[in-house]
């Protein structure tokens, strides 16, 4: 799964939080990060990581493989949420990732 197909799991709390819980059960909300394979980027796999269970750098490595902070998950889906009221649904999931993507490399 890519940034681009999250999308469609954060446009609610609610939406969010099943989706979460279905692959991190035993894992808090708040406390779940983002972390892109090798680097950021719209096409690069995403992976979740517990925050209390790792060092919480930019940049870490897992079993051999390269991984980079991309949002705490909180985080991307206030985001995500945001834009699609702000927007109205005019916003395809690939603007939507791209406008996260900015923000992640300008302004984070």
């Amino acid at each position: 799964m890519n940034i681009i197909e999250l999308v469609d799991h954060l446009g609610s709390l609610d939406l969010a939080r099943n989706f979460i819980n279905s692959i991190l059960p035993e894992v808090e909300f708040d406390e779940v990060i983002i972390y892109m394979k090798d680097r950021v980027c719209l096409e690069a796999n995403i992976s979740f990581f517990d925050a209390e269970a790792i060092s919480n750098e930019l940049v870490m490595e897992v079993d051999g493989e390269r991984f980079e902070c991309f949002f705490p998950l909180y985080q991307a889906q206030e985001m995500v949420e945001e834009y699609v009221n702000k927007y109205n649904g005019r916003l395809s999931n690939l603007d939507i990732a791209k406008r996260m993507l900015d923000y992640h490399l300008n302004d984070a």
